[in-house]
């Protein structure tokens, strides 16, 4: 008896110390001779890559550590994603998350959001079809009874099969009988060089990426369930409104921050001080307003749960897609 109560005692001490070399090492997080890393898994001057890059900015206004931005693009965003999860879960490293990491989790690229949790949803940004504008295509009906007439003739460019612009294009690909030549670039940056280069025919972009070249852009269609909220694009009709109610495809990237799995609690509610601070600030708020980011903030657990809700509704999408292998 004495014994066992004597493991007991030292199971609980244990535990115990443990519990509080946790709080001591969050309550000296962070430490200002390090820097919090941002690892944003595209190149830089993408879409992703811009929506993080003036976050940061303000983060670096609430912490005395350095804040910085670091592209690791690759595979759909699967390589940075690795990247990250390689790294020690001690509040260090966060990762630019979204709906591209739950793709690229269902593709069976990464263990991604199984092995994250949430610090701060942010925003969602809206996808666009665009073309060239001296391109024939005016409408989204030109360009499908284009693509009907010749299978496999017009490409369809994405940012990468690991994201949503992957998942998009291969969706919309199958609901019009595999008309499209579906291909993937190295990330958003690459997609934009490729259609305006003449290289590509079709690409699905994000708002900004439409805007930061509106005088060389055609824009077709949005696949948001809502007209965009920017002057110059509110022309620019819903897939409803083109005659295609039906078709189910990712209409957005969603984005936000997160962490690898058992990061002590204290550092995340740390963390996600930091970031609250930098969201509501006046800069990145009219940041926001200037390229048509839809706001979604949550925290912590709650961005947990909705993480788990794009999972739900991204996979039968994936599976009739054909991409599903989890």
């Amino acid at each position: 008896m004495k014994k066992g109560r004597l493991l007991f005692i030292g199971f609980v001490l244990f535990w115990v110390l443990a519990a509080a070399g946790t709080t001591d090492a969050a309550k000296d997080w962070p430490d200002v001779e390090k820097t919090i890393t941002v690892i944003v898994p595209y190149s830089a001057g993408g879409g992703t890559d811009l929506v993080f890059r003036p976050l940061a900015e303000e983060m670096k206004k609430h912490t005395d550590a350095n804040v910085l931005v670091s592209n690791i693009g690759g595979a759909g965003s699967s390589k940075g994603t690795n990247e990250m999860l390689n790294l020690p879960a001690d509040g260090y490293t966060l990762l630019a998350s979204g709906t591209h990491t739950v793709a690229a989790t269902l593709q069976g690229l990464t263990e991604g959001y199984e092995r994250l949790e949430g610090i701060t949803g942010l925003n969602w940004d809206p996808f666009i079809i665009a073309v060239l504008k001296e391109k024939p295509w005016k409408s989204m009906k030109d360009l499908i009874a284009d693509a009907q007439k010749r299978p496999g003739k017009i490409s369809l460019g994405n940012a990468g099969m690991g994201g949503a612009t992957g998942v998009a294009s291969v969706g919309l690909s199958l609901a019009f009988g595999k008309v499209f030549n579906v291909t993937p670039f190295q990330g958003g940056k690459d997609l934009r060089v490729n259609v305006l280069g003449g290289h590509c025919d079709v690409g699905i972009f994000s708002q900004s990426e439409i805007l930061a070249n509106w005088d060389k852009l055609h824009p077709l269609v949005i696949l948001y369930s809502k007209r965009s909220a920017l002057p110059d694009l509110r022309s620019v009709p819903t897939l409803k409104e083109a005659g295609y109610e039906n078709l189910k495809v990712p209409g957005g990237s969603f984005r936000s921050i997160s962490v690898k799995k058992e990061t002590p609690e204290p550092i995340k509610k740390k963390l996600a001080d930091i970031v609250r601070k930098a969201y509501q600030s006046g800069l990145y708020q009219n940041f926001m307003k200037e390229k048509g980011l839809l706001p979604a903030y949550s925290e912590l657990g709650a961005l947990d749960a909705y993480f788990q809700e794009l999972v739900n509704a991204y996979i039968p999408i994936m599976k009739e897609a054909g991409l599903l292998k989890k």
